[in-house]
């Protein structure tokens, strides 16, 4: 009997767990960190994704984000309105700019964008934190 009560309550910590998931961004391809002098960690990022609409609601607690397109288009409302960036264009994300899941964001369609991500981090702490 005692058996099959922990194993019942095994299995629901499981189910429980299994119905949290995190949010996470799609297409990551690649993900690279190195340590900088003064605690500091340095992140670098590839992603590629098609017809992928906004992310999740976050922000990122770093010295800052910058963000390149590679390749395609995708888009930003870091300075404040929204803004589309083609390859070979980049913006700035501040230090904790909330981030994401905006009603208002513009609709891409099935467009595909290819992007080099860089932020810089103090070492030992997140560099994405989502709310909700």
């Amino acid at each position: 009997m005692r058996f099959i009560i922990i194993f019942i309550t095994l299995l629901t910590f499981v189910v429980s767990a299994d119905d949290h998931e995190q949010p996470k961004f799609e297409g990551l391809l690649s993900s690279e960190v190195f340590a900088l002098d003064g605690g500091m960690e340095l992140y670098i990022e590839k992603r590629a994704t098609c017809n992928a609409g906004t992310t999740p609601k976050h922000f990122h607690p770093a010295a800052g984000t910058l963000v390149y397109v590679l390749d395609g288009v995708s888009q930003s409302k870091s300075t404040g309105e929204w803004k589309n960036y083609t390859k070979g264009e980049y913006w700035y994300e501040p230090t904790d700019w909330v981030h994401g899941g905006e009603a208002d964001a513009p609709d891409l369609g099935d467009a595909c964008t290819e992007l080099l991500v860089v932020r810089v981090v103090d070492a030992g702490k997140k560099h994405t934190v989502f709310v909700e």
